[in-house]
């Protein structure tokens, strides 16, 4: 089964890479001439183009350019042209055709994007409600919160407006979900482990790998989508495959381990979203909307594990020290 799950995740990330690598609709003569024509007559007094003070307030609070106007208006014409040429809707700069609500880019994975980070909230405050702040791994969940918060705000950026800057903290904020999941799974190992100096070790170099990446990718503003589509893929499988193999040793024992093994499967098959690309329904709704709304919810069962797994530890912390 694990290598199903493998191979899904791969096929999510290649076509997440495939996706923003080409594109046929703006490479089209009709959207060509059309934009060229609109850059002439709007927007030739400019230097490249790039003037914004005649557009809507709303257009210049997020940077739309003159020139990027001209092409969400060239766009319009040019689906209708292909569908009615009977070819199908096509991308254009790498991404499918959708319409602006508040000059939002793509509205619906915005606001899926805020009830993911609004989910990470709420849960979080119900965790410190049920668990003391004494019980381990309380530091660790307000950790991986922020973490979460923090991608999921950068994903609600992102898909307000595309800039490479907020791309780049879009991969960053993603990547970052990933790799704290894995080592999240690392740590959890060592608690009360015999071998909790070399758990402790990876944990390290999990961090490590963390800061260099960050860091090299936002000073140099480069991000190199193969390299970054790899270590996803690996560190994704690894951390699947870690919670999985982590679930059958103790689902009998600890039935609340349910509830993890329940995120996993559901995790592992929210990414048939990512998969199933589909031009976005009503201009609004594409597969990676979806995949954004359908993984807000998983968050209340994570936590819900959360609170169990550290009830779980208190108490094996207590038995310890009654041993001592």
């Amino acid at each position: 089964m694990m290598r199903e799950v493998i191979a899904m995740i791969m096929l999510v990330f290649m076509a997440v890479f495939n996706s923003a690598s080409g594109s046929t609709g703006d490479r089209s003569q009709m959207f060509y001439s059309c934009l060229q024509n609109c850059l002439t007559r709007n927007c030739s007094g400019s230097i490249l183009g790039n003037s914004n003070s005649q557009l809507p307030l709303i257009s210049r609070v997020l940077q739309w350019t003159c020139a990027d106007e001209c092409k969400y208006l060239c766009m319009w014409p040019t689906v209708n042209w292909f569908i009615e040429a009977g070819i199908g809707v096509q991308q254009f700069y790498g991404k499918w055709p959708f319409i602006r609500f508040l000059g939002m880019q793509e509205p619906a994975a915005a606001l899926f994007s805020i009830l993911n980070l609004a989910g990470h909230v709420v849960m979080l405050k119900k965790f410190r409600k049920e668990v003391k702040p004494s019980a381990p791994f309380y530091s660790m969940t307000h950790l991986f919160c922020f973490v979460c918060c923090h991608a999921w705000l950068w994903s609600t950026i992102f898909h307000i407006r595309d800039a490479r800057f907020t791309e780049i903290m879009d991969y960053l904020g993603a990547f970052s979900m990933v790799l704290f999941s894995f080592y999240h799974f690392l740590f959890r190992l060592s608690a009360f482990g015999s071998h909790s100096s070399l758990y402790s070790f990876c944990c390290g170099v999990t961090i490590g790998f963390y800061f260099f990446y960050h860091s090299y990718t936002t000073f140099f503003m480069k991000m190199d989508y193969g390299f970054n589509m790899l270590i996803n893929i690996a560190f994704g499988a690894a951390n699947i495959l870690g919670w999985s193999i982590w679930c059958i040793k103790y689902y009998k024992k600890r039935p609340y381990v349910k509830q993890c093994a329940a995120f996993v499967a559901l995790l592992a098959f929210t990414t048939l979203f990512e998969v199933l690309d589909f031009p976005p329904l009503f201009w609004v709704f594409d597969a990676h909307a979806l995949w954004h709304l359908s993984t807000a919810p998983l968050a209340i069962l994570w936590y819900k594990f959360l609170i169990d797994d550290c009830h779980h530890m208190e108490g094996l912390k207590l038995d310890l020290e009654k041993v001592a």
